[in-house]
């Protein structure tokens, strides 16, 4: 954990750096103004003390102990008259939790979660949430930041631990503000659109190319089992099959050092150049930059060989 401080004209504002990337937690200890500059990345505040302003270019608003924030890309927000405030940010990289399908798609809670893009990466008109906690939800929103907090301090932040303690602090959060998809908890999903979930990840994880006129149906009809896909998940199969890709494409780049070429092929793209076309559609970065900025550091080992 790094600790630093900010320049004498702020005073003796604090922020406390645990883990890196693929996930970050922050604490700020705020008694004076403080700018967060806009991100290309979701951003969850939790107020552990104090009570300050809130400032965005829609307006102000006070903010009390036990808020939450939920700040989506594109956002410049600050803090003003805080009052002995200690804020702990979480950042992460939703592709990285693409390894842990299983737990998702076999619950419907936390799918249903996953179909509320808010709390994904992605540009949105509605891209600023402020709530209240419940007493209780906000002891246990505490309690899993102290957890993943101790994950991140011991360098375990590309263990699957750790991406199951973010699944369950977004299931946390989601619960206390009803962030889920269409309001509903659990989606209740017709077995047509789970038969073409598991089609499209064995699809790409056996490294070829997803053709749904190709796709075993499983005794469902294929014009049901598209209709339904697209109702539910508002993409065809083959935009969420090309966009998955990516997803894994993106966690080999974080957690392993295989080369891109290999990563390409050993995920059925048709070409390197494809792969790079359709990684930098997704994420606006080519893959090489992207494992620069978010990839394992000299001293990190690969997952593969942890």
């Amino acid at each position: 954990m790094g600790l630093f401080f900010k320049n004498s004209a702020i005073g003796e504002n604090r922020i406390e750096n645990s883990g890196r990337w693929p996930v970050r937690l922050t604490h700020f200890h705020l008694i004076d103004d403080y700018q967060f500059p806009a991100t290309n990345f979701p951003e969850i505040f939790f107020v552990q003390q104090g009570n300050f302003l809130h400032e965005t270019i829609a307006g102000t608003q006070a903010v009390r102990e036990g808020a939450v924030l939920i700040i989506n890309p594109g956002l410049k927000h600050s803090v003003k008259q805080p009052e002995e405030v200690i804020l702990t940010r979480v950042r992460f990289l939703p592709e990285w939790l693409a390894q842990e399908y299983e737990i998702i798609v076999n619950s419907p809670t936390v799918l249903s979660l996953f179909f509320d893009q808010s709390w994904l990466r992605y540009p949105r008109d509605e891209n600023f949430h402020v709530f209240t906690t419940r007493n209780e939800g906000a002891s246990l929103i505490r309690s899993e930041l102290e957890y993943l907090r101790k994950l991140l301090k011991e360098k375990r932040q590309l263990e699957p631990v750790t991406r199951v303690s973010i699944l369950k602090l977004m299931m946390l959060l989601a619960d206390e503000h009803q962030r889920f998809w269409r309001g509903v908890h659990e989606v209740d999903f017709v077995p047509e659109v789970m038969h073409a979930f598991d089609q499209i990840e064995s699809t790409i994880l056996r490294g070829e190319n997803f053709d749904a006129a190709k796709m075993p149906r499983g005794g469902f009809e294929k014009q049901a089992i598209e209709n339904s896909f697209e109702d539910v998940s508002g993409m065809s199969m083959l935009d969420y099959a090309n966009r998955r890709r990516v997803f894994h494409a993106a966690c080999h780049l974080l957690s392993t050092r295989e080369e891109p070429r290999r990563i390409s092929k050993m995920l059925g793209f048709t070409t390197t150049g494809e792969f790079v076309k359709q990684f930098e559609a997704v994420f606006d970065i080519a893959p090489t930059i992207y494992r620069e900025k978010f990839g394992l550091e000299k001293d990190e080992t690969p997952e593969e060989e942890a």
